[in-house]
């Protein structure tokens, strides 16, 4: 599932922990305080958004009067809305299955001090109500003057354009879609929209079934007219394909959950198909990996979201979230996941892995270089160079003779970027950086390339042998666009302090301060050392721990030709919510 033994070894973070609330009473003959007004629910569409939740109310403060509201790993959130003038817009923003989403609620003061949720439902009805465009509608205050029988309307009208679906799953088809209670868990609520999937367009909406995808009911949001209906085909309150899958996942976690299986346990293997491959791994050799790593002990797979099912040809796409104690997961995945194939063999469905025969990947990438105060000779000039891009890799793990990725797709050149495997060196020629360009895996670009790319576009790499062979071509989802550059000056890096001059160092043991901006991720610290005919790459990974903050070990030891270090630098990685990278050198 997607290099996840990779992963599970070098990606951790924390989920945001929602803080509980303590109400204070009043003393007497004083002036009694307000009482803390707070408003909760669940942001999610199937899986939990892994992001924030902002909100605008209807004063003419500035807009939003609140931004960044952790949204916890069950998908639950609070925010306080004490002071503030009703009604409010909700926007929950981050990630859904390894995708940029955005999705909308409004609250009038009837809901104050209860429960509203932001889901694609909520969403949808807010998007009736506005018949426009829905952003504009919350940006310029449109929702000022919705009140509550308006946002009862539209829910009522929803939910029973909706009922044959939730009747079929189970529920009641009078269910309040907007304020039921529940967590995304895979169960009640949280289930429906596990298989029952909303997609927008500015004037339409369209409702499917995963499970009876040639059924849609097709809503304009403009005038409110419908047509099509709501499939109803592979629903009900359980033993559907969809419960199959969370099945198998779920057992292929429960073989780790106190010690490590044997790589050829029966009950291991019956998991997998014999036709699993991913990023070029055999299961043989995954399950070997997977079944000597200690670290692996005691995960679970959560945020299981289905992308696509075939049940005539027995195959799904799975996006799901590996988490590991303490809420730790993958940090340089968008929201965690991974991904890849299921096929259902017999009654049973079984993992296959992502089916590509090497791994690539696209990242936003934003990067400050800067001087090493320790280093006297640094003459970089001005004493802070950015850089912003696209981050392109291609890995041939397998080592089955990938020697080069072409890459093309929103904001880069016609003719693509072509990558070297291994290192994932760019070898095309960018403009931007000119010909003292590092030797990284990041296109650097200019705004107006930057400004061609939108949330979840789509990048095609295409893989050759040495001869020039075309080998295989995969796309990649990109959830967010890179940084502008004129927003680079103003955004926060990550930092190492306490360095030492690497140039003609020998054998040394560092121990450099490291921090993270707050809503990033911790990735790695590294030492990279140069001599003549010799590279090293000394590193410490961060995302083992949940601090934003540490002192890292990092042994250098001698070359190995003798002699000591002609050179040195330093780097340290975080990622944003979208899994974007935030990288500072120290030369």
């Amino acid at each position: 599932m997607s290099n996840l033994v990779k992963h599970l070894r070098s990606a951790r973070m924390i989920f945001p922990i929602l803080v509980s609330i303590v109400l204070f009473g009043c003393g007497g003959g004083n002036t009694p305080p307000s009482v803390p007004v707070f408003i909760s629910g669940t942001a999610a569409a199937g899986a939990p958004v892994v992001g924030y939740v902002s909100v605008r109310d209807s004063s003419s403060n500035p807009q939003p009067v609140r931004t960044g509201v952790p949204i916890d790993a069950n998908g639950n959130f609070t925010v306080e809305v004490t002071g503030l003038t009703a009604p409010y817009a909700f926007m929950a923003s981050g990630t859904v299955g390894g995708r940029s989403m955005t999705l909308y609620s409004v609250v009038t003061s009837a809901d104050a001090g209860g429960t509203i949720n932001i889901t694609p439902f909520t969403d949808l009805m807010i998007r009736n109500i506005a018949a426009s465009a829905v952003d504009n509608y919350i940006d310029t205050g449109g929702f000022g003057g919705l009140t509550t029988a308006e946002l009862d309307a539209a829910r009522v009208t929803l939910t029973q354009q909706l009922a044959p679906a939730l009747l079929a799953m189970g529920l009641s088809d009078s269910i309040d879609l907007l304020r039921a209670t529940f967590n995304a868990d895979g169960t009640g609520l949280d289930r429906f929209m596990d298989v029952v999937r909303v997609s927008t367009t500015p004037t339409t909406a369209t409702i499917t079934n995963i499970m009876d995808a040639a059924n849609t009911l097709i809503i304009d949001t403009i005038n409110g007219t419908t047509t099509g209906s709501l499939g109803t085909g592979g629903l009900a309150p359980a033993g559907t394909d969809f419960d199959g899958i969370v099945q198998t996942l779920n057992a292929f976690a429960d073989m780790f959950a106190t010690s490590l299986p044997s790589a050829s346990d029966p009950a291991l293997l019956a998991l997998f198909a014999d036709t699993y491959m991913d990023g070029g791994t055999s299961r043989d050799a995954f399950l070997t990996d997977l079944t000597t790593d200690p670290d692996i002990i005691g995960f679970q797979i959560t945020s299981i979201v289905v992308d696509e099912l075939d049940l005539v040809a027995g195959t799904a796409f799975v996006h799901f979230v590996p988490v590991f104690a303490g809420n730790l997961t993958f940090p340089d995945k968008p929201g965690g996941v991974a991904a890849g194939y299921m096929v259902k063999i017999g009654d049973e469905w079984k993992i296959n892995g992502d089916q590509r025969i090497a791994g690539v990947n696209v990242r936003a990438s934003a990067d400050r270089l800067t001087c090493n105060p320790a280093n006297l000779a640094c003459l970089m000039t001005p004493a802070q160079q950015f850089g912003t891009g696209l981050k392109l890799s291609v890995y041939d793990d397998a080592m089955i003779g990938v020697e080069t990725a072409v890459v093309t797709g929103p904001g880069l050149p016609a003719g693509g970027v072509t990558l070297n495997n291994g290192a994932s060196t760019i070898v095309t020629n960018n403009l931007v950086c000119g010909t003292g360009c590092p030797l990284r895996d990041v296109w650097l670009m200019l705004d107006g390339d930057i400004g061609a790319i939108q949330p979840n576009s789509v990048y095609v790499f295409a893989l050759y042998n040495g001869v020039g062979t075309l080998m295989a071509t995969y796309s990649e989802t990109l959830p967010m666009p890179p940084v502008l550059n004129t927003q680079l000056a103003s955004l926060p890096f990550p930092s190492l302090s306490g360095l030492v001059d690497l140039t003609g160092a020998g054998a040394v043991t560092i121990t450099p301060s490291w921090s993270v901006p707050g809503g990033t991720r911790p990735g790695k610290v590294a030492a990279h050392l140069d001599a003549p005919f010799e590279h090293a790459y000394i590193s410490d990974d961060l995302s083992i721990s949940a601090a934003t903050s540490g002192t890292s070990t990092l042994v250098v030891n001698a070359p190995l030709g003798g002699g000591t270090w002609s050179s040195g630098w330093y780097s340290i990685q975080a990622y944003d919510q979208y899994a974007g990278e935030r990288f500072a050198a120290y030369w």
